[in-house]
């Protein structure tokens, strides 16, 4: 009988063992054809927009698409994650951005040229339980060409992806639509944390073992 125990322990604190998956992306939100609409992330303006993370993970970065006036470009952001619309802890982070096209004279109605931009932010190793959360923008920088010591409009592009997304604490972008309309374009990338093969192997074959050893009646 002890020795069962001892092989069902063995078993069981093998398969407890666990390994990071390859880092990847957690969560999308998207794709986006940057024409639709965005809206603006400072100036006072906020955005959280939700996502779920389907299982234990460290968050490393995210990305997100940006519409700013031609030949601006993002220089940081204040970021935050939290399990509540708006929560979190605000962090600021530099942004390094990739140009991905232009949408013409419709910049969110300021009547000017906009050009769109992915922005990546790294985020530390952010452990986050599998569960919902919150994804928040605010306090972007752009710096005026002409004046650098003022910043010009940032607008977080909207793709209608599947999530929740309010504006300035109150603000239900979504309106009656609900889900799926004027949500935000983004990604959350890390790695996920998934038992090792060779652990569920052990725990298998000892809990095979034990229940082998259970069934054997003693010599009479």
């Amino acid at each position: 009988m002890k020795k069962a125990i001892a092989v069902l322990c063995f078993a069981l604190l093998g398969a407890g063992a666990s390994a990071p998956a390859p880092a990847g992306t957690l969560y999308t939100n998207g794709p986006s054809n940057y024409q639709t609409a965005a809206y603006p992330i400072n100036f006072g303006n906020e955005i959280s927009d939700s996502f779920t993370i389907a299982a234990n993970s460290t968050a490393t970065s995210a990305t997100f698409a940006v519409w700013v006036f031609s030949g601006d470009t993002v220089s940081s952001v204040d970021w935050s994650i939290g399990s509540s619309a708006f929560g979190g802890t605000v962090t600021t982070a530099t942004t390094a951005g990739t140009l991905i096209g232009s949408n013409g004279d419709a910049c969110a109605s300021q009547d000017e040229t906009c050009d769109v931009y992915t922005e990546t932010i790294s985020l530390g190793s952010l452990d986050l339980a599998a569960g919902a959360y919150w994804f928040t923008l605010q306090n972007a920088v752009a710096p005026d060409p002409a004046d650098p010591a003022f910043s010009d409009p940032v607008f977080w592009d909207q793709s209608n992806g599947p999530s929740t997304a309010f504006e300035n604490g109150t603000v239900n972008l979504n309106g009656a639509d609900g889900p799926g309309t004027n949500s935000e374009t983004f990604s959350i990338d890390g790695t996920s944390v998934v038992p090792e093969p060779s652990s569920l192997l052990l725990m298998t074959s000892g809990l095979l073992s034990f229940a082998g050893m259970m069934r054997r009646k003693p010599k009479a």
